[in-house]
């Protein structure tokens, strides 16, 4: 483990990924993304043998959600958002509305949010920090949970 003032790090040597933890809760993975990344657009977050891989929302993945800091090019490594607050995450338009607290959850087409609490269903990775009316809007504000065991909706 390696302390950075009052965030950690920590590195495992036999593998080859990292984790860091913010003051704050934010938690993030440095992954591979196997497709360009857009920033802040979710991806899937899942361990493959010696590191972790970021791909596309897809209906047949189990893992865990993350959410790019930063734009990362196909084949390269880049910080991913797991846990804690994440503003304007990019999400599907019209789907995307609901009120505070309501959940957010992830489908083959993208990320939307329900018009109920968060139950703790298989889709489900966030809450919403704030309400959200859909239509134009594209980004809400959300908590990510960092659950590992997310499988979208077909």
């Amino acid at each position: 483990m390696l302390h950075v003032g009052t965030d950690r790090l920590d590195v495992i040597g036999s593998f080859n990924f990292q984790t860091k933890e913010s003051r704050d809760g934010r938690v993030y993975i440095y992954a591979l993304a196997t497709g360009a990344a857009a920033l802040l657009v979710p991806r899937f977050v899942q361990f493959k043998g010696s590191t972790y891989e970021a791909t596309e929302l897809q209906a047949s993945y189990t893992g865990r959600v993350g959410v790019p800091i930063a734009a990362i090019a196909s084949g390269c490594m880049g910080w991913f958002q797991i846990r804690g607050f994440c503003s304007n995450v990019q999400g599907a338009g019209s789907a995307l509305k609901g009120s505070f607290g309501h959940a957010v959850y992830c489908s083959a087409a993208g990320v939307a949010a329900s018009d109920g609490t968060y139950t703790g269903k298989r889709e489900q990775f966030a809450i919403l920090a704030e309400d959200v009316g859909g239509g134009a809007s594209t980004t809400a504000n959300m908590w990510l949970l960092g659950r590992d065991d997310i499988t979208p909706l077909a």
